[in-house]
């Protein structure tokens, strides 16, 4: 079996280590897997020494609505695409692929380009869409609803995508959670007991529907109790809204409580400094973050939205709240007992077992071969 997969970008954020999480996992299937990305960046000089990667420039066709600039520019970048599809078709004919699988809902051209060859097309949607990133897709989501039911096969990463799409995708579906580690990397990560400060963390795409800003104002709320108590967030994104919150720190004299520390490449060294996982999504897809601390034997603060409650599981591995009295509340609950906190942390680490490459690889080569039956 000889597979596609084409990239929405060429960083290392959540959704390509997932797909590399799923490469890595298909070669004990002996899957011949080759990448095609639209820029030489962090996902090139991650691969594997041998993974064969077609680097072509191509654009997404879901922007930001307003924001960004390339959604003023859609039309004439679409029509880049026209051009630059004939020129990938010929690239990739000569590999004879059996699918082409498509990471993101945010591209179009791996539809396109299956459309196009004849080839299956397998489509992992891990966004909702205008909920969690504002999206507005070319031509509307009509046309996205319209490739998507091209498709041979698509994939959601939790039940939450899933319902929303339901009714309007009529092809085959599965609902697969991403693969966040294998078992072997699980068994050797031993859980640290931060004893230095109790430390939240929020780790991600700076964004608002991130909900950085809410964990910034909630922490403020406790911080006046619990003065040693400390925030850290993790991730790049959004300059005006960093901004929001650097000035938002300054004025409340925040800056030796609150640490940014940018893009970390490997974010499990930053698990071993911290006491708790904030998800301040309102509508998280998944949450591989939420995982990641699991893993690493940390309780998640989730927001009641999106797939979130799918993974943290109320007085079990985590709280779930609902607004921002009741994110102070959980945080406050685990400030004063440090002891649950790691009782939920330890519960997490036990059902990260869930949620193992071996796992979700095993559910996404089933679906191929269900494919080409």
């Amino acid at each position: 079996m000889k597979i596609l997969f084409v990239t929405h970008g060429p960083d290392m954020m959540g959704a390509n280590r997932s797909m590399l999480n799923l490469i890595d996992g298909l070669e004990a299937y002996k899957v011949d897997c080759v990448i095609l990305t639209p820029g030489d960046g962090k996902l090139a000089a991650n691969i594997k020494s041998g993974q064969k990667i077609i680097i072509s420039t191509y654009y997404r066709w879901a922007h930001t609505q307003y924001l960004s600039k390339e959604y003023w520019l859609n039309y004439f970048l679409q029509k880049k695409n026209e051009k630059k599809l004939n020129v990938i078709a010929e690239e990739i004919k000569e590999h004879k692929f059996d699918l082409i699988y498509s990471n993101s809902s945010t591209i179009g051209i791996g539809a396109q380009l299956a459309d196009r060859l004849g080839i299956p097309h397998v489509w992992r949607i891990r966004e909702f869409g205008e909920e969690d990133y504002n999206l507005s897709f070319w031509k509307g989501r009509k046309h996205f609803i319209k490739w998507a039911n091209k498709a041979a096969a698509v994939s959601f990463i939790s039940k939450a995508i899933q319902a929303k799409f339901n009714e309007q995708i009529s092809v085959p579906k599965y609902c697969i959670y991403n693969g966040v580690i294998s078992k072997a990397g699980l068994d050797k990560v031993v859980p640290y007991a931060n004893k230095a400060a109790f430390t939240f963390l929020i780790i991600g795409l700076i964004h608002p529907n991130k909900g950085q800003f809410d964990a910034l104002v909630a922490f403020h709320a406790v911080h006046k109790n619990f003065p040693n108590s400390k925030l850290l967030i993790v991730g790049k994104g959004r300059r005006l809204y960093t901004q929001k919150m650097k000035q938002y720190i300054a004025n409340h004299a925040l800056s030796d409580q609150v640490n940014f520390l940018g893009y970390v490449n490997n974010p499990h060294e930053v698990y071993k400094k911290v006491d708790c996982l904030l998800m301040c999504s309102k509508s998280e897809g998944m949450g591989r973050v939420t995982i990641e601390a699991m893993i690493h034997g940390k309780p998640v603060i989730g927001y009641n939205g999106g797939a979130t409650p799918e993974l943290v599981k109320h007085g079990e591995n985590g709280l779930i709240y609902s607004n921002s009295k009741e994110l102070s509340a959980c945080m406050t609950s685990l400030l004063k007992d440090r002891v649950l906190a790691q009782k939920y942390g330890a519960k997490g680490r036990e059902m990260a077992e869930d949620f193992v490459t071996e796992i979700s690889v095993a559910k996404e080569y089933k679906a191929f071969l269900d494919v080409l039956d």
